[in-house]
């Protein structure tokens, strides 16, 4: 371990660990929870380890000492804190269920509501509005422990705006109704009303150190659940996570916990794995750079230890079928292609190898390979950066950008930076992105630019 993992490892107070990109994140984790055990300074029941996903679950499992250790994702744990509940988690479709229903039956019985919907169909069709309610809902039991916000919305509203809240108003509370009925609970429900009953004292806990990764993906709701076990056992919470990569907005997350934690915990020690094991530093420089022209990023000074001259490749193209089999017969180890949506895999004509695989940038966070390939980036709405603007509903519900396309801009980012040797980015010959617009006026002299 280097100097600043050893100072995690150790550190027993509340801490916020910054780790960004192949800085040994997951190694320092699990030489944190065998400290931990090793030294008895806590029991294993007294640990609670928080992943993102079942498999960065698993992961964890697989590399630690002791197998009895809670390791779970946010879902998980609120299961288990309510399994004495015998409760029943709500079907996957169910909210689509409700909506259906409401148009179906309620919504063509009640003239108002009829209206109101001939008027908002003249802008949109039924598949589209299905859609937003759904986004809408689920982004704000994320964030939202009751109605009364989405209330106060609907009141201050002007008309069209408070035309469709009224409907959204109406199968929120329909759809709470009809989970009640069933004795079903959601997965937001599940972590308010563990909270709840935490806070109440209903429920008991024993986890007396809380270590949560990816903690830059935290919801409001989750981070609740979290502080409600801290209070009830006076337990420190080791938070692991990197505001560079937060690009899980559109499902609720919330930088501002990251950023904030300083002020809703006492006593935070905050560190900075600074070294990078997986980049170059000419690249690691560009990209830190690139990121932190978004106002609210923490300023990061990033040591590799290794480093290459230009491993960022923009290759321009005028044929978009065939620039993938030109590049990877000159690239002779392991490939990613990353896109921006998966239908970017069908629209180049990605092929099916052994040593190529796809994955649009988002589900590649955390992972990495000897060399990527980034594809998509036209000037283009659904490209990188995405022009597709979030409808004005949501943006009553969720942080608009301070700086322009400051998600899209992180999302880059970790595009950028799972490679090991080289990132290659794929650039239409005339119409590129406007990111690489700025790499090229930002970074000319050190970057490999080719026409193909």
């Amino acid at each position: 371990m280097n100097e600043k993992q050893q100072e995690a490892v150790l550190s027993l107070k509340n801490t916020l660990l910054i780790a960004g990109a192949g800085s040994g994140k997951t190694f320092t984790i699990i030489n944190k929870i065998n400290y931990l055990l090793d030294n008895n300074i806590y029991k294993p029941d007294e640990i609670l380890i928080i992943s993102f996903t079942n498999e960065s679950v698993l992961d964890i499992k697989k590399k630690i000492n002791n197998q009895n250790l809670n390791i779970k994702t946010f879902h998980k744990l609120g299961l288990d804190l309510l399994k004495d509940n015998n409760i029943k988690v709500a079907p996957q479709n169910y909210l689509s269920y409700i909506i259906d229903e409401y148009f179906k039956s309620y919504a063509n019985d009640h003239k108002k509501i009829k209206q109101i919907l001939k008027r908002i169909l003249i802008e949109t069709n039924y598949q589209q509005l299905k859609n937003l309610i759904t986004t809408f809902i689920n982004l704000y039991k994320s964030n939202y422990p009751s109605i009364n916000y989405l209330f106060n919305l609907y009141q201050k509203s002007h008309f069209i705006t408070k035309e469709y809240l009224r409907i959204i108003l109406e199968i929120y509370h329909l759809y709470n109704i009809e989970l009640a009925s069933q004795g079903y609970l959601d997965f937001n429900d599940m972590i308010i009303q563990a909270t709840d009953k935490i806070s109440t004292g209903i429920i008991k806990t024993k986890y007396k150190f809380i270590i949560i990764d990816e903690f830059q993906d935290t919801s409001l709701i989750r981070f609740n659940l979290i502080l409600s076990i801290i209070k009830q056992n006076n337990a420190k919470l080791f938070a692991v996570g990197d505001d560079y990569q937060s690009i899980y907005r559109f499902s609720g997350c919330n930088l501002n916990t990251f950023l904030n934690l300083h002020k809703l915990l006492d006593n935070l020690t905050i560190i900075n794995l600074d070294y990078n094991y997986r980049n170059n530093q000419s690249l690691i420089n560009i990209a830190n750079n690139f990121i932190i022209k978004n106002p609210k990023q923490i300023k990061k000074n990033t040591i590799c230890l290794k480093d290459s001259f230009k491993p960022i490749k923009i290759i321009y193209y005028r044929n978009q079928n065939t620039i993938i089999s030109k590049i990877i017969k000159n690239i002779p180890t392991n490939i990613t292609i990353l896109g921006r949506n998966n239908k970017d895999k069908i629209l180049f004509n990605v092929p099916e190898s052994p040593k190529i695989r796809y994955l649009t940038i988002h589900s590649s966070k955390g992972l990495e390979d000897d060399n990527i390939i980034i594809i998509n980036l036209e000037n283009k709405p659904d490209s990188l950066p995405s022009k597709i603007k979030n409808h004005k509903l949501i943006n009553l519900i969720i942080e608009k950008d301070k700086y322009p396309n400051e998600e899209e801009r992180r999302l880059f980012y970790v595009a950028l930076t799972r490679t090991r040797n080289n990132v290659y980015l794929l650039v239409p010959y005339n119409n590129p992105s406007i990111f690489i617009k700025e790499l090229i006026k930002d970074y000319k002299k050190i970057l490999d630019i080719k026409y193909l």
